[in-house]
């Protein structure tokens, strides 16, 4: 059933996949003067940096509160993974592009829903429904509309199979993290996810600067400020607070409504080259989109299986019967 919820989750779903659809066209111009693993540190040490302040006040305001959580383990182990997850999508993916083409990062980025869906299986206890199913295909075909051209131009060859790999290898990193991250916000709140997750990456980036960079992400010495205000888009907006809008819908919408709207980030990427780069925009480009959009929508409203009965419920079913 349609609701003035699923207008509004979809809405902001919409929002994220705006922003993130953005961060390639930020990512190519500091791409002009650093390194991918100096700019994905320097994007997660600026996000720490405003998150702090909203982590000191959540702390304490949580601690005002009756049983708060000071006694909940820390669980390393979960935000190690995160963090690691961070580092293909973060570093690998522009590395992807460069020793393949970006017509193949366009078509392998298609499969991130698949990989999201697919993992929600085993990591969260999810069941692949059929409206499921019918909904993702639905969205495929939506964008296939809209990537059209990059399936055409795409060339899968042996020269670029590490380039490709890599593209890979950060596409199953995103549906690793985002899928993974629902499984933690059952004990932490997303300010806390990203807080931490963030600090393993930025420090797992630091070390793959130092070992693979000719330039190492300390030597900034002549940085033009449109690379800074790059930097600064990509920590404040595009890790900042669209995975904070994320991981609060993440928490509270049924992950295959998140995973089939990702694929509006391939819309919004042509959108932003019509109005950016003068490129044109065309008829099945506009129709893909609709079609994601209405797939989304149709997701939250009849994609969700009911939840299970309890066991007090069961047994009231059974004396009744």
């Amino acid at each position: 059933m349609i609701t003035r919820q699923t207008f509004i989750n979809v809405g902001l779903l919409s929002l994220v996949s705006f922003f993130w659809g953005s961060q390639f066209v930020v990512y190519r111009h500091a791409a002009d003067h650093l390194s991918d693993s100096a700019i994905s540190f320097y994007s997660f040490v600026l996000a720490i940096i405003i998150l702090t302040p909203f982590m000191v006040f959540e702390r304490r305001s949580a601690a005002r509160v009756r049983g708060a959580r000071s006694a909940r383990p820390f669980q390393f182990g979960s935000f190690l993974l995160l963090g690691a997850a961070i580092l293909p999508p973060s570093i690998g993916a522009s590395w992807g592009i460069e020793h393949s083409t970006g017509s193949n990062g366009a078509i392998l980025y298609l499969t991130l829903p698949i990989f999201m869906l697919v993992l929600s299986v085993p990591v969260l206890g999810e069941r692949l429904t059929w409206p499921r199913i019918a909904m993702l295909l639905l969205a495929m075909v939506g964008a296939y509309l809209v990537s059209r051209e990059d399936f055409l131009a795409g060339k899968f060859t042996t020269s670029t199979l590490l380039g490709n790999l890599a593209i890979l290898s950060a596409v199953v990193g995103s549906a690793l993290y985002n899928t993974y991250s629902k499984r933690v916000l059952a004990h932490y709140s997303e300010l806390e996810v990203m807080f931490y997750s963030y600090g393993v990456a930025a420090l797992l980036c630091a070390a793959a600067s130092l070992l693979i960079d000719r330039k190492p992400f300390f030597d900034v010495v002549g940085l033009p400020l449109s690379t800074w205000l790059a930097i600064g888009a990509l920590g404040s907006v595009i890790w900042g607070i669209s995975v904070v809008l994320f991981l609060w819908l993440l928490k509270r919408v049924d992950i295959a409504e998140v995973s089939i709207s990702l694929y509006l980030q391939s819309f919004f990427g042509v959108v932003l080259s019509v109005l950016l780069l003068g490129e044109r925009l065309r008829l099945p480009q506009i129709a893909g989109g609709l079609i994601v959009l209405i797939s989304t929508f149709l997701a939250g409203a009849f994609g969700t299986p009911p939840p299970k009965a309890s066991a007090s419920e069961q047994q009231r079913v059974s004396r009744a019967g």
